[in-house]
């Protein structure tokens, strides 16, 4: 009972539907050439979900919304590292969260991250009939139709809400108290955020957040006139000439590794990513690419053993302009921490933060020791 395709050519919804009716086992894996999910169905129900963005990890999940820290989830890293156990588990064995919490919160974690596939314009998608992963799921329950309608809603709420945020390039500024009467913890560590500097983007990353969950609640807070958008920043971002092929891509990103300039091999690999999400070649000579990256940023001294220091005067940093990457990673640099502990706690993917740390350091603002 496999089947594949485009979610131009197929809706999401009517992909749902036809797994529930027919009361199927197996599991459903989109991908939009920078994220994979797989939602996982038994007997027709959404019994769980995974995704490879950072952000959807249970741990950065968890920290988005309040249940823990950037502390604990470095520590509960660290012991999965060390035991291989499950990070829900070690954070329940802390004392972290309850097995109660946990349970609410990895319901909540899947659906937010299905929903947030309603919300994709282009992807591919296959179900494997029957495949379910061989490690146990922590059992949850999801009703499809419940799940499909929130989905829709949202695609209607996210046109609403991106006619006031056209991009996460903008930047909200109070105009009246903000926090009055908020007592949710997720939506306070929002809201205080917002400084009339930081963009959407920075937010969503000092959050560990999704763009949606920040938006919706700076939309809000717009309709009760609590908030405005000013100062959109445009970053431009190179884009690939009209008719590019993932193959010349992918043949750019091998000529900027040769010049050392990782960041834009970065960019050119998973804009071929993009273009030709399922070509299973193309993923293999990608992943070469990006070990061939890995070997020339180690070259460079960016390992995670190395303990980034802020080089020069920290003050003046406040007048440079900063990606929302670089600010993020550069407000996590002291006390001592080595990158592969600043890289537990980042909502970025870990090669991302690696070429972010280069920039870094190529642009003198970091030096990295070695003990």
């Amino acid at each position: 009972m496999g089947i594949s395709g485009n979610l131009k050519t197929m809706a999401l919804s009517d992909i749902f539907q036809w797994l529930a009716n027919g009361r199927v086992t197996g599991t459903l894996v989109v991908s939009n050439g920078e994220v994979v999910k797989s939602i996982y169905f038994r007997d027709g129900a959404i019994v769980s979900c995974n995704s490879t963005d950072p952000r959807e990890f249970l741990g950065h999940f968890l920290v988005s919304h309040g249940c823990i820290g950037e502390q604990e989830l470095a520590a509960a890293v660290g012991e999965q590292d060390r035991s291989g156990e499950m990070i829900g588990k070690i954070l329940v064995d802390q004392g972290a969260v309850s097995q109660e919490e946990l349970q609410r919160m990895l319901a909540l974690k899947a659906e937010e991250s299905i929903f947030e596939l309603f919300l994709w314009e282009d992807g591919q998608f296959r179900f494997l009939d029957g495949q379910l992963p061989a490690y146990e799921l922590v059992p949850i329950s999801l009703n499809v139709t419940s799940v499909t309608l929130e989905g829709i809603r949202r695609v209607d709420e996210w046109a609403r809400i991106r006619r006031f945020i056209p991009s996460a390039q903008c930047v909200p500024v109070a105009v009246r108290d903000l926090l009055d009467g908020e007592t949710d913890e997720a939506r306070r560590a929002v809201l205080e955020q917002v400084n009339d500097d930081r963009t959407v983007e920075e937010i969503c990353l000092q959050t560990h957040s999704s763009e949606y969950f920040v938006s919706e609640i700076l939309f809000q807070k717009a309709a009760g006139s609590r908030l405005k958008l000013v100062r959109p920043r445009v970053v431009a971002t190179p884009a690939a000439a009209p008719g590019t092929a993932a193959a010349e891509l992918l043949s750019e990103a091998r000529a900027r590794l040769k010049e050392l300039d990782v960041e834009q091999a970065l960019r050119r690999l998973r804009a071929a990513a993009s273009l030709q999400p399922d070509d299973r070649e193309l993923g293999r000579e990608i992943k070469s690419v990006e070990s061939e990256i890995r070997a020339k940023l180690q070259e460079a001294g960016v390992e995670r053993g190395g303990v980034p220091v802020l080089a020069g005067n920290p003050a003046a940093l406040g007048g440079m302009s900063l990606t929302p990457e670089e600010g993020f990673i550069l407000s996590r640099i002291g006390g001592g921490s080595d990158l592969g502990s600043i890289l537990k706690i980042s909502p970025l993917p870990e090669l991302e933060a690696l070429v972010v740390f280069w920039k870094l350091v190529k642009a003198g603002l970091v030096e990295i020791r070695y003990r």
